[in-house]
């Protein structure tokens, strides 16, 4: 396609005499180019018409929904606006089981969306490797639950994340 707008006449007339004696020599337009070894067969063969050989593949295009990724984003804002109203609550009520049961969920899950974000973009396969990428993020995944029972031990065996907080502030 390139050649053929190189040697069209607008192109010609405003080009250096050396390219137009490259686009002259070249080979005509009408020689065959395969691309692929098993193309060859459509050399030899008797038929004029090549498009028995290229035919088209079948393809279903997925169509486009702009709706796509939408609500994992709503998700984090969702988590990261929860989490000023449980830092308030769990600052001025004090301990309270239900306040450290969703910190203990909510906080986590935040956490693990943002070490996600950053595998995501500086760990992908094409940096640490497509094994490297897999470990960090099952790494993380593993991790992720960890510090979730940790979360659950710790509010129902324990004193509590409030209380904890609340005893580490105070020391």
């Amino acid at each position: 396609m390139a050649l053929r707008l190189a040697s069209s006449p607008l192109a010609m007339s405003r080009s250096s005499p050396v390219f137009r004696a490259a686009v002259l020599l070249r080979p005509s337009a009408t020689t065959r180019v395969y691309f692929h070894a098993s193309r060859t067969v459509a050399s030899t063969s008797n038929t004029s018409d090549v498009t028995e050989v290229y035919k088209a593949v079948p393809y279903k295009s997925i169509n486009p929904n702009q709706l796509h990724g939408s609500y994992h984003w709503d998700f984090e804002r969702l988590l990261s606006v929860a989490l000023i109203p449980l830092f308030a609550a769990s600052a001025f009520q004090g301990a309270h089981p239900i306040t450290d049961g969703l910190l203990g969920v909510v906080v986590p899950i935040h956490a693990h969306i943002g070490f996600d974000a950053m595998i995501t973009d500086y760990l992908h396969p094409g940096k640490a490797g497509v094994l490297g990428n897999k470990l960090c993020v099952w790494g993380l995944r593993g991790a992720t639950v960890l510090v979730l029972v940790g979360c659950y031990q710790f509010n129902t065996a324990d004193v509590g994340l409030t209380e904890l907080v609340k005893r580490a502030w105070t020391a």
